[in-house]
């Protein structure tokens, strides 16, 4: 099992370490830095929504995001989580079979135990909790959104050309082009 890291977090390796950043002495030497990154001032996002998942103990992969938090972009909430909010975020490269018989290896992030015990008894607990409300309540309109998203989607193919069909001087416009 590879572990890796997102942030300065103990005696991990990256993927491909970057040798032209400088690296604190601290970090370089396998020392442990505790400390928790801000929050999200939206509480109905999916940004919010992964966090408070990572603070209370669930390890994370793409696949389960996808059902869980509706978003397809896990790593990028990391990315994001990291960079604009200052979370220590790390991962680990697991395999996964697939009904097709190969098998891939995907990443599961999570926060270290240090991280969760550290944050929740600073209070993010109750901003948990206000998360969950918050993305209940949104996900209360999903019937609505997902009649939105069909009716453009319909305005949309109503206005696309079928491929092999003429243009307005008699040559072929690529599929899916906008009039």
């Amino acid at each position: 099992m590879v572990r890796y890291t997102f942030g300065l977090v103990e005696g991990c390796q990256m993927k491909t370490p970057d040798t032209t950043k400088a690296i604190s002495n601290v970090t370089w030497q396998g020392s442990h830095i505790i400390g928790a990154g801000g929050f999200p001032v939206k509480q109905n996002t999916v940004t919010a929504d992964v966090l408070a998942r990572l603070l209370t103990g669930e390890r994370l992969t793409s696949l389960d995001t996808v059902y869980e938090a509706s978003t397809t972009r896990l790593g990028a909430v990391v990315f994001y989580l990291v960079k604009k909010y200052g979370w220590q975020i790390e991962s680990i490269d697991k395999a996964a079979g697939c009904k097709d018989g190969r098998v891939a290896w995907v990443s599961e992030y999570f926060l270290s135990n240090e991280t969760r015990t550290h944050t929740l008894a600073a209070g993010a607990g109750q901003w948990c909790a206000a998360v969950r409300a918050a993305r209940t309540k949104r996900r209360a309109h999903a019937a609505q959104a997902r009649r939105e998203a069909s009716r453009a989607n319909a305005a949309c193919n109503a206005h696309r050309q079928q491929p092999g069909q003429l243009g307005l001087f008699g040559t072929e416009q690529e599929y899916g082009e906008r009039p």
